[in-house]
């Protein structure tokens, strides 16, 4: 196994991806801002880009690109934002369709109203 860190690596004690046998697990993404610790400016679609960001930066540090990307799950404060999350989410990975659920949860943390995580094919 190898762990993937990237310049937002957090100081909690997990790492934001982990490589095990070709597959690389990114671990949850707030749309919290990390030059400040809170949620992106300009409500869920800023949100959303902030996590896609993030997500991106680590899928980067592990050598990947966006395309790579073979499951995603989001998890939203509320159903409302499904149709501006998928408008913004689909504009990130134009043609490439991860296989995706998003999930309700109520409260995130930092008051975030949105955090992901995903799954990629590492090529070696």
């Amino acid at each position: 196994m190898k762990q993937v860190f990237n310049e937002n690596s957090p100081s909690g004690h997990y790492t934001p991806g982990m490589i095990s046998n070709g597959v690389l697990y990114i671990s949850g993404q707030t749309s919290a801002d990390p030059a400040t610790g809170l949620p992106a400016v300009g409500g869920i679609e800023a949100e959303t880009k902030m996590a896609l960001a993030k997500m991106e930066s680590v899928l980067k540090a592990a050598g990947c690109e966006k395309e790579d990307v073979v499951m995603c799950r989001i998890y939203v404060s509320s159903m409302d934002y499904w149709g501006d999350v998928n408008k913004v989410y689909s504009e990130f990975f134009g043609e490439h369709k991860p296989a995706r659920i998003v999930l309700p949860v109520g409260r995130l943390n930092k008051g975030c109203l949105l955090e992901l995580e995903a799954t990629a094919e590492v090529h070696e």
